[in-house]
Protein backbone atom coordinates (compact mmCIF):
# COMPACT_ATOMS: atom_id res chain seq x y z
CA UNK A 1 0.00 0.00 0.00
CA UNK A 2 1.45 3.53 -0.62
CA UNK A 3 1.19 4.16 3.30
CA UNK A 4 3.28 1.55 3.91
CA UNK A 5 6.44 3.36 2.63
CA UNK A 6 8.91 5.42 4.71
CA UNK A 7 11.08 8.36 2.85
CA UNK A 8 13.20 11.14 4.14
CA UNK A 9 15.30 13.10 3.46
CA UNK A 10 18.28 15.27 5.05
CA UNK A 11 19.98 18.49 4.60
CA UNK A 12 23.29 19.68 6.82
CA UNK A 13 25.56 22.21 6.02
CA UNK A 14 28.96 22.64 7.58
CA UNK A 15 31.08 26.05 8.57
CA UNK A 16 34.76 25.51 9.47
CA UNK A 17 35.71 27.36 11.83
CA UNK A 18 39.65 26.66 12.24
CA UNK A 19 41.33 23.00 11.92
CA UNK A 20 39.65 21.97 15.21
CA UNK A 21 36.10 22.80 14.80
CA UNK A 22 33.22 22.99 12.51
CA UNK A 23 29.53 23.48 13.14
CA UNK A 24 26.66 22.07 11.50
CA UNK A 25 23.23 23.21 10.91
CA UNK A 26 20.03 21.62 9.13
CA UNK A 27 17.00 20.05 8.99
CA UNK A 28 15.64 16.55 8.80
CA UNK A 29 12.98 15.02 7.69
CA UNK A 30 11.20 11.48 7.19
CA UNK A 31 7.80 10.41 6.73
CA UNK A 32 6.86 7.81 9.92
CA UNK A 33 4.20 6.10 10.41
CA UNK A 34 2.60 8.54 12.28
CA UNK A 35 2.82 11.68 10.29
CA UNK A 36 5.69 13.83 8.98
CA UNK A 37 8.77 14.24 10.87
CA UNK A 38 10.48 17.18 10.83
CA UNK A 39 13.84 17.96 12.99
CA UNK A 40 16.42 20.53 13.03
CA UNK A 41 19.47 20.26 13.62
CA UNK A 42 23.04 21.23 15.17
CA UNK A 43 25.81 19.53 15.21
CA UNK A 44 30.10 20.11 15.90
CA UNK A 45 33.24 18.59 15.49
CA UNK A 46 35.51 19.58 18.12
CA UNK A 47 39.53 18.13 18.16
CA UNK A 48 39.29 19.64 22.07
CA UNK A 49 43.08 18.74 22.49
CA UNK A 50 45.58 15.92 20.74
CA UNK A 51 43.69 13.37 23.22
CA UNK A 52 39.65 14.34 22.93
CA UNK A 53 37.12 15.40 20.59
CA UNK A 54 33.38 15.71 20.92
CA UNK A 55 31.36 15.23 17.70
CA UNK A 56 27.76 14.84 16.65
CA UNK A 57 24.35 16.28 15.10
CA UNK A 58 21.86 16.53 17.89
CA UNK A 59 19.23 15.77 18.91
CA UNK A 60 20.82 12.54 16.75
CA UNK A 61 24.02 11.88 18.40
CA UNK A 62 26.76 13.77 20.69
CA UNK A 63 30.15 12.01 21.33
CA UNK A 64 32.97 12.60 23.44
CA UNK A 65 35.68 10.46 22.49
CA UNK A 66 38.95 10.19 24.45
CA UNK A 67 42.20 8.24 22.68
CA UNK A 68 44.38 6.59 25.20
CA UNK A 69 46.48 5.52 22.51
CA UNK A 70 46.15 4.39 18.97
CA UNK A 71 44.05 0.80 20.02
CA UNK A 72 42.25 2.19 22.64
CA UNK A 73 39.83 5.01 22.80
CA UNK A 74 37.00 5.49 25.75
CA UNK A 75 33.98 7.70 26.07
CA UNK A 76 30.45 8.93 26.79
CA UNK A 77 27.28 8.93 24.20
CA UNK A 78 24.61 10.09 23.64
CA UNK A 79 21.62 9.00 21.13
CA UNK A 80 18.28 9.68 20.60
CA UNK A 81 16.27 7.60 18.35
CA UNK A 82 12.45 7.86 17.20
CA UNK A 83 11.32 4.85 15.00
CA UNK A 84 7.77 3.90 14.02
CA UNK A 85 6.64 0.48 12.87
CA UNK A 86 3.23 -0.33 11.23
CA UNK A 87 1.82 -3.11 13.15
CA UNK A 88 -0.91 -5.63 11.79
CA UNK A 89 -3.96 -5.98 12.49
CA UNK A 90 -6.15 -9.16 12.17
CA UNK A 91 -9.43 -7.47 12.91
CA UNK A 92 -8.36 -3.46 12.79
CA UNK A 93 -12.44 -2.72 13.27
CA UNK A 94 -12.45 -4.65 16.57
CA UNK A 95 -9.92 -1.54 17.85
CA UNK A 96 -12.10 0.84 16.36
CA UNK A 97 -10.55 1.78 13.31
CA UNK A 98 -11.09 -0.24 10.16
CA UNK A 99 -8.33 1.14 8.11
CA UNK A 100 -5.57 -1.27 9.49
CA UNK A 101 -3.21 1.58 9.82
CA UNK A 102 -2.12 1.23 13.35
CA UNK A 103 1.83 1.97 14.32
CA UNK A 104 4.10 1.63 17.24
CA UNK A 105 6.36 4.62 17.93
CA UNK A 106 9.26 4.48 19.76
CA UNK A 107 11.55 7.31 21.35
CA UNK A 108 14.51 6.11 22.90
CA UNK A 109 17.12 8.30 24.39
CA UNK A 110 20.96 6.26 25.54
CA UNK A 111 23.59 7.54 27.24
CA UNK A 112 26.46 5.28 28.03
CA UNK A 113 29.85 4.61 28.53
CA UNK A 114 32.06 2.94 25.54
CA UNK A 115 35.58 1.92 24.86
CA UNK A 116 36.67 0.88 21.28
CA UNK A 117 39.46 -1.59 20.75
CA UNK A 118 41.21 -1.20 17.63
CA UNK A 119 41.95 -4.63 16.19
CA UNK A 120 43.88 -2.77 13.19
CA UNK A 121 43.23 0.23 11.67
CA UNK A 122 40.09 -0.60 10.61
CA UNK A 123 38.58 -2.94 12.38
CA UNK A 124 37.31 -2.03 15.54
CA UNK A 125 35.16 -3.81 18.95
CA UNK A 126 33.03 -1.66 20.72
CA UNK A 127 31.73 -2.48 23.77
CA UNK A 128 29.23 -0.04 25.75
CA UNK A 129 26.80 0.08 28.90
CA UNK A 130 24.25 2.85 29.47
CA UNK A 131 20.80 3.50 30.62
CA UNK A 132 17.93 4.78 28.51
CA UNK A 133 16.42 8.18 29.63
CA UNK A 134 12.62 9.20 28.80
CA UNK A 135 12.37 6.28 26.46
CA UNK A 136 8.47 5.85 25.32
CA UNK A 137 6.49 3.23 23.76
CA UNK A 138 3.52 4.68 21.88
CA UNK A 139 0.67 2.95 19.75
CA UNK A 140 -1.89 4.78 17.60
CA UNK A 141 -3.87 5.62 14.29
CA UNK A 142 -2.67 6.98 11.54
CA UNK A 143 -3.97 10.59 11.48
CA UNK A 144 -5.01 10.74 15.42
CA UNK A 145 -3.34 12.14 18.05
CA UNK A 146 -1.75 9.67 20.70
CA UNK A 147 -3.68 8.90 23.68
CA UNK A 148 -1.66 9.35 26.68
CA UNK A 149 -3.77 6.21 27.41
CA UNK A 150 -1.52 4.84 24.75
CA UNK A 151 2.01 5.75 26.55
CA UNK A 152 4.29 3.70 28.26
CA UNK A 153 7.81 4.41 29.63
CA UNK A 154 9.85 1.99 30.38
CA UNK A 155 13.78 2.99 30.99
CA UNK A 156 16.16 0.26 31.59
CA UNK A 157 19.89 -0.60 31.60
CA UNK A 158 21.57 -1.59 27.90
CA UNK A 159 24.55 -2.93 26.75
CA UNK A 160 26.09 -3.35 23.37
CA UNK A 161 28.81 -4.84 21.58
CA UNK A 162 29.99 -4.64 18.11
CA UNK A 163 32.81 -5.36 15.51
CA UNK A 164 32.87 -2.67 12.76
CA UNK A 165 35.29 -1.62 9.61
CA UNK A 166 35.42 1.79 9.86
CA UNK A 167 36.99 4.05 7.02
CA UNK A 168 38.33 7.09 8.77
CA UNK A 169 37.87 10.09 7.01
CA UNK A 170 40.94 12.39 8.44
Amino acid sequence: MKDDWQYGALFITTYRKNELLSLKFGIYYNKEFFGNYFIPLAGIDWQINTKDNLFGVLPGNLIFDHNVNVQFHYGISFRALTNSYRLETPDACALGDCSGKNYLRIDDNQLGLFSDFYLSRKIVFTGEIGHTILRRYRFGFKGDKIDSKNDERTDNFYARVSLAYRLPLR
